[in-house]
């Protein structure tokens, strides 16, 4: 151990022991791009039409298919499509009257007499709610 800690006192540590070749920065980009291979230039191909506007026909189609979906699965009844509950109504109705739509159009009622039906219907609900919560949920 005494050798290598002689031989570092030794050192002149006034001088720089590492030196750069004159010019050399000054070159080293001219050196760099000299040694690297030639790029090759690719030309790009022309994109066609159909290509550049086949993503937009997808979209649009996408679309169309999503409304008319929409359409079969939401179709009210003033369109001429019915449930199976309204169709089951319309059935009963007219084996009983001759013709459902006439029987339900000559129907009069007041506005009290709504209510009324109304909040029995309430009564009768909550009813069932209060046996339903007594009996199970207790």
């Amino acid at each position: 151990m005494d050798t290598k800690i002689n031989k570092l006192k030794e050192i002149d540590k006034t001088k720089n022991p590492f030196k750069v070749p004159e010019n050399y920065f000054a070159q080293f980009n001219e050196e760099i791009m000299n040694r690297l291979p030639e790029k090759e230039i690719i030309v790009p191909e022309p994109v066609p039409m159909w290509d550049r506007a086949k993503p937009w026909v997808y979209l649009a189609a996408m679309f169309v298919g999503l409304y008319i979906t929409i359409n079969f699965l939401v179709k009210t009844p003033g369109n001429g499509s019915t449930t199976g509950d309204q169709l089951a109504n319309q059935q009963m109705l007219s084996t009983s009257s001759g013709n459902a739509e006439s029987y339900w159009s000559t129907v009069q009622i007041t506005e009290e007499e709504f209510y009324q039906y109304l909040e029995e219907q309430l009564i009768d609900d909550s009813y069932f709610d209060y046996m339903y919560h007594q009996y199970y949920l207790n």
